[in-house]
């Protein structure tokens, strides 16, 4: 199928700005002119996830409230499935991007996901699609920004084949998905080391675990080593997770201070443990603990609290929790 800067989206898609596409990727809130750059590192998920407490999730549309989530870091994931003209789903995905702005920007540490779907009436094909991951930390002038899973009418498509479709009608937008993309089902993207010119002595200064990318990319290899979905046994699987985070000390890689808490988050999880939950309880006080607990019947509320089901394999990860909840 050719497309021309016309059909992309069609005159009823006019209202949508694919400039403000480009912004609202997140990748205008990282270092200015890192988009230009070459990678410096692989894409690494944030090393301060496991303080996020909670991913907050908002669904098509829903703006968060720009008082609301005064967490720091915040944590936050998107639906933008419904960029559509005929039932209004385009203007309420742009008149939700102020909110989402003004509750980014402030904010010392911050994660985004997205996924995005572009068509012109709900059900039909999908014109455009991708899934966005981006994070920043001003403590120490780091982010990364990644985009995967693309989709061209609902077929799967490389990041070139993307951004071939867009940049008639946004060179920027085509060249940021030229650099992050990756391709179907994989994972690729930039991470952007310190001094790029992008922190904020008021955040305070970055501490040695929570804020280093070297952090998260040890736990990605760890996590590539010991599988937890195939793990047979959870002492099986502490077993894997010591070896591999004691290679990853004497390569140098991973700060001797910081590998007891991947121990720790491995010892807090359901892996090895089949039907294992985490279990998230709130006492009558407000106060709130995750354990492991062996099955969903066995996690069960204290006296005057609640209790919930998590969607995490360990305590350390954070849940999707909806809005600013």
């Amino acid at each position: 199928m050719v497309y021309s800067p016309r059909s992309f989206g069609g005159a009823r898609m006019s209202h949508v700005s694919v400039r403000a596409a480009l912004l609202t990727l997140g990748l205008g809130l990282l270092p200015v002119g890192a988009p230009c750059a070459d990678p410096v590192a692989p894409f690494v998920d944030p090393p301060f996830a496991t303080e996020c407490g909670a991913i907050h999730h908002f669904g098509e549309g829903v703006a968060p409230p720009v008082d609301g989530c005064a967490f720091d870091p915040l944590c936050v994931e998107y639906e933008k499935r419904d960029i559509t003209a005929t039932n209004g789903g385009a203007i309420d995905f742009l008149a939700a991007e102020p909110a989402r702005f003004a509750i980014a920007i402030p904010k010392c540490r911050y994660w985004q996901l997205d996924h995005w779907r572009v068509q012109p009436s709900p059900g039909d094909p999908t014109i455009v699609g991708w899934d966005g991951d981006y994070w920043f930390n001003k403590r120490n002038s780091t982010g990364a920004a990644e985009l995967m899973n693309f989709t061209i009418d609902g077929q799967p498509a490389s990041p070139g084949q993307v951004a071939d479709l867009i940049e008639p009608v946004d060179p920027d937008l085509a060249l940021v998905i030229r650099s992050y993309g990756a391709g179907p089902g994989g994972g690729g993207g930039a991470s952007f080391p310190a001094g790029s010119g992008f922190g904020d002595p008021s955040c305070g200064a970055p501490e040695a675990c929570a804020d280093d990318p070297a952090v998260s990319a040890a736990r990605a290899a760890v996590a590539a080593q010991c599988d937890c979905a195939s793990a047979a046994r959870h002492g099986l699987y502490l077993r894997c997770v010591r070896a591999a985070v004691a290679a990853e000390v004497a390569a140098g890689r991973l700060s001797p201070a910081c590998s007891g808490d991947l121990v720790r988050c491995a010892s807090r999880s359901t892996c090895g443990r089949p039907g294992a939950v985490t279990c998230y309880r709130t006492d009558a006080a407000g106060n709130a603990t995750c354990r492991i607990r062996r099955d969903a019947a066995a996690c069960r509320a204290p006296s005057g609290g609640s209790a919930a089901v998590g969607d995490t394999t360990s305590c350390c990860d954070p849940r999707t929790v909806e809005g600013c909840s």
